[in-house]
């Protein structure tokens, strides 16, 4: 079977996902080597649109490279909510919300507290 070459882009964030998030990043190839079958035909002999995979798939690459660069920024000091918000350039709910699913998957834990908010570390 013939694999599609993904966009640099595309490839680049896998791997910077790979570095910080294996599990992520072999889930993410998982549905990108199924990408062929789903436009070709799924289950039910409906075929994805090109278009409707990526409505899909671009929002899951988006979600786990903001995991991985939260990952990143964990591995090398012990952050807050806020302080990581401000450090990446993202809504804190955002932070928050990946940050709950990284302690859910044993990747992060709480360290301590500051002045009652919680510190995060890598695990």
């Amino acid at each position: 079977m013939e694999t599609q070459q993904q966009p640099v882009e595309t490839q680049g964030a896998l791997d910077f996902i790979k570095a910080q998030d294996p599990e992520a990043a072999d889930r993410l190839k998982r549905l990108l080597e199924r990408k062929s079958f789903l436009l070709d035909r799924n289950v039910y002999g409906e075929r994805f649109t090109e278009r409707q995979f990526d409505l899909v798939f671009d929002p899951l690459l988006r979600s786990a490279h903001e995991k991985a660069r939260i990952l990143e920024a964990l591995s090398i000091k012990d952050e807050t909510v806020a302080s990581l918000s401000a450090q990446l350039s993202m809504d804190r709910s955002r932070v928050f919300e990946h940050l709950l699913d990284l302690v859910k998957r044993n990747a992060v834990e709480i360290a301590g507290f500051d002045a009652r908010h919680p510190v995060f570390k890598k695990r």
